[in-house]
């Protein structure tokens, strides 16, 4: 199977499960709480692992005892962490994380020592680049090494597909042209595009140079452009949800997984819909991702 290198950050989610979230000034006592590995690119190459995808972690951690916690959790789920360094000045990575009682969470994030993951600790590694087919990124690193991680994977002839969240300003958007797929959300996707037509804005941002753009749309699901139409595909309905913390890492994780083993997009959407509907039915992030023997297939059909 192709392997993908996931470049990202790495961090570690501090969540209390509360009935509402606190007004300011206001103490409330949250009914739970957990530690959990997280971070968009651990997620997702996690998500990936649990797929059984050959995937290897390109990132950084802190030089606290928190790194132990990411390494562990990382191996466990069968990713490569040969390619993580430790940081000798800063933290690891870490989110304090809010989730009601609808699932929904607001989160406050702390980049640490994903923020040290500049262009020279990309070329230090290139050589992960011949080794894969595909590399998967987002914005939660510097976006100089995004764009430069992108120049290099194609110089290496890798697929590249990217989470654009959180929204950054792009000041370069030559940064574009080197996407193949582009998955947003509906907030991002006006964010970027200062349209809320979605068709519009895919026009848009393929006109920038953007391969093909996937849209993922929450409890409607997610879709594509096809022939000039938006392609929907529904959303799996879900009896409980408990937390949505990490289901778009996992819906992008699953899209690879579908365009790896079927080259198809609505196939892949389909597939990136199926798996992440299991996401949202546990606590926490990468630690709720479903493995390959735990799905069922049949929902496909």
């Amino acid at each position: 199977m192709e392997k993908v290198l996931v470049l990202g950050s790495i961090n570690i989610d501090f969540v209390s499960f509360v009935s509402q979230y606190p007004k300011p000034g206001e103490t409330l006592i949250s009914n739970d709480f957990g530690i959990f590995q997280g971070g968009k690119g651990a997620n997702q190459a996690i998500a990936l692992a649990k797929l059984d995808v050959p995937t290897l972690m390109l990132g950084k951690v802190g030089k606290d005892a928190l790194n132990d916690f990411a390494f562990s959790s990382l191996k466990e789920s069968g990713v490569d962490i040969s390619g993580i360094s430790k940081s000798k000045k800063v933290s690891t990575g870490s989110a304090s994380i809010w989730v009601n009682t609808q699932g929904q969470n607001s989160i406050v994030l702390y980049p640490g020592a994903n923020g040290e993951i500049d262009e020279d600790f990309i070329f230090q590694h290139e050589k992960f680049f011949d080794n894969a087919s595909w590399l998967l990124t987002q914005f939660e690193i510097p976006l100089e090494s995004i764009f430069f991680a992108l120049k290099l994977a194609k110089a290496h002839k890798l697929k590249t597909i990217i989470d654009p969240a959180p929204v950054r300003e792009i000041v370069n958007n030559d940064i574009w042209e080197l996407v193949d797929y582009l998955l947003p959300n509906e907030i991002e996707l006006k964010e970027f595009t200062n349209t809320e037509n979605v068709l519009k804005a895919i026009h848009i941002l393929k006109s920038r140079g953007v391969k093909e753009v996937i849209v993922k749309l929450g409890k409607q699901g997610a879709g594509y452009e096809d022939n000039g139409s938006f392609n929907l595909f529904s959303a799996l309905p879900v009896e409980n949800v408990v937390d949505t913390t990490g289901a778009g890492d996992c819906f992008i994780a699953a899209f690879l997984y579908g365009m790896i083993q079927w080259g198809n997009i609505p196939r892949a959407i389909k597939i990136a819909n199926l798996i992440s509907a299991y996401s949202i039915q546990k606590k926490g992030a990468a630690i709720s991702f479903p493995i390959k023997s735990e799905i069922d297939w049949k929902k496909l059909e």
